[in-house]
């Protein structure tokens, strides 16, 4: 049920990660890789407080020690996001929001492991 939450909560940022994608690749002119940095850096501290609240449920209280944690977690998680985009787009010329979401689905799976089992393993 937890892997579920963790699913449904990265779908909707997700979301808004294509449109932040879109609009920063196709309007702004912004090479991908750059709009996916930007993305990520705009949209992880709106992931871990819904992750937090909704998925793992722990006291506010050990936020300081997660936030840290999360954001190791999801710099390891944001180097492979951006091989794994180049690869995709520049090597294999598959459209860069399809590269987007192929990307998310397969690091999906050990972003949440990790998450669980250590990003916000305080929970009580």
């Amino acid at each position: 049920m937890k892997f579920l939450s963790y699913a449904a909560i990265g779908g909707m940022v997700t979301l808004l990660n294509l449109a932040v994608l879109w609009v920063l690749t196709s309007v702004a002119g912004l090479h991908y890789l750059v709009s996916t940095m930007i993305s990520f850096f705009t949209l992880a501290p709106l992931a871990f407080w819904m992750q937090k609240l909704v998925t793992f449920r722990t006291p506010r209280a050990a936020a300081p020690v997660e936030w840290p944690r999360y954001l190791a977690t999801m710099a390891t998680s944001f180097a492979a996001n951006l091989g794994l985009m180049y690869v995709l787009v520049s090597l294999l010329d598959l459209w860069y929001l399809a590269a987007a979401v192929v990307v998310t689905v397969m690091l999906l799976a050990a972003n949440f492991l990790v998450n669980d089992r250590w990003s916000f393993a305080l929970r009580r």
